[in-house]
């Protein structure tokens, strides 16, 4: 067991995502002033060729994570459209300034 100054300074790293279909997405984000960036509206082409648009996010959770090294940031989201409500994941890969979306199953 140690004790002391630096024992638990490394970032606790995730592992790999587990998360599968990750689709790339355009993303209009908005950033707080105190610089927090908060999705806003994404756009993805679809299985079909379809681009589609997707607004009014409502983020309901934000993290920073590691997976398998790679920062990450998490943000779990929830949308509505003709009534039903939608949930997501949003992933911010920072090193390569890129968007990713996950949706949650049954969507």
């Amino acid at each position: 067991m140690s004790m002391g100054i630096g024992t638990n300074a490394r970032k606790p790293d995730e592992g790999k995502l587990k998360r599968e279909n990750l689709r790339e997405v355009a993303c209009g984000v908005w950033f707080t002033s105190t610089g927090t960036a908060m999705p806003k509206m994404i756009k993805y082409e679809d299985d079909e060729g379809m681009i589609r648009s997707v607004g009014q996010i409502h983020v309901q959770t934000r993290e920073k994570k590691y997976y398998c090294g790679i920062p990450i940031h998490e943000y779990r989201c929830s949308t509505v459209a003709q009534g039903q409500e939608y949930l997501f994941r949003l992933y911010y890969y920072a090193e390569e300034n890129q968007w990713k979306l996950s949706w949650e199953s049954g969507t």
